[in-house]
């Protein structure tokens, strides 16, 4: 029993000087009471904020013509495929290494760039979109010649895909 007694004595007398030491006013320690500018109170400055841009209008000049770029390139894709549509079948069951599946791979390669022309106008389509929507502008043109150019892709996209699959590939 004097053990423990001892014990906790010790302990004890240890937390006292522990906490006699954060109380203490000396040594080489700062003081952690508030500090003269801590105790003054803290003055703000304020930007005076911008009044927000009005919403833009829809450039229907720049789409329109985005649009005719499109219809124009799928044209384009549209007068080229039944030529291309001839050379895939005359390839048909003939060798890799046959002239007629070359020209098939080669018109097929055309069609598929035509189909890339067709594509680009979206992109400036799709920024004029993040444009009008971070301005707060008229998106519901912009988003009509959108579906209108998707429409004409799936179409091309389809068409190729038939080339494709009756090529052998």
């Amino acid at each position: 029993m004097g053990m423990g007694l001892r014990s906790t004595s010790v302990s004890g007398l240890a937390s006292a000087l522990a906490l006699a030491g954060c109380a203490s006013d000396g040594g080489p320690y700062p003081s952690l009471a508030l500090r003269e500018a801590e105790k003054r109170p803290l003055i703000t400055a304020t930007a005076p904020v911008a009044p927000a841009a009005p919403a833009q209008p829809a450039d229907l000049a720049r789409i329109t013509a985005l649009r005719q770029q499109a219809e124009t390139a799928a044209a384009a894709f549209t007068k080229q495929q039944p030529a291309t549509a001839t050379l895939v079948a005359r390839a048909r069951g003939q060798g890799a290494e046959s002239d007629a599946r070359a020209r098939a791979l080669v018109a097929l390669a055309d069609l598929t760039a035509l189909r890339s022309t067709t594509f680009m106008p979206l992109g400036d389509l799709d920024r004029l979109a993040a444009d009008a929507a971070a301005t707060y502008g008229e998106t519901a043109p912009i988003t009509a010649a959108q579906a209108e150019v998707l429409a004409l892709l799936k179409r091309q996209d389809a068409a190729l895909d038939a080339l494709w699959r009756e090529l052998g590939q």
